[in-house]
């Protein structure tokens, strides 16, 4: 188990990696807000899919990384909030021990790389947060 959390802490760490070169690369303005011009902030939408595959749907506040809008929205505790991985949101739970996990995926379900706090929400964005099995690299 504990080699399996090792693997899968280093693959993200990789991603990490590739996507702070992508993004220093690349310069792309997604996912900015207007803060600081008067004007109010907009909203996305998460899209909370769970084992059984219910879909819960919120609206929060866009311009916000993932971690600090669920927060905020009282969608996940203080004690989430300061996890590696948060594992609670809305008392629907994907536990890292039980080989799951939260994946953030586009409109399309399509995998999003990232951590929750590297994602910024944009206004008009649909993000899903789909309860998945964690990959084993033992096998």
């Amino acid at each position: 188990m504990k080699k399996s959390l090792i693997k899968i802490l280093s693959v993200l760490v990789i991603m990490v990696m590739v996507l702070g070169m992508l993004t220093a690369c690349g310069g792309s303005n997604e996912g900015t807000s207007d803060e600081g011009n008067g004007e109010a902030a907009g909203v996305a939408t998460v899209i909370l899919v769970d084992e059984d595959g219910a879909e819960y749907t919120y609206e929060l506040e866009a311009g916000k990384n993932l971690r600090d809008a669920l927060h905020d929205a009282g969608l996940i505790d203080d004690d989430n909030f300061s996890k590696f991985m948060v594992e609670t949101i809305d008392g629907h739970t994907a536990l890292m021990d039980d080989g799951v996990l939260w994946m953030m995926a586009d409109e399309n379900k399509n995998q999003i790389m990232g951590f929750f706090e590297e994602h910024v929400l944009a206004e008009g964005e649909t993000l899903y947060l789909l309860y998945t099995v964690a990959p084993n690299f033992d096998d």
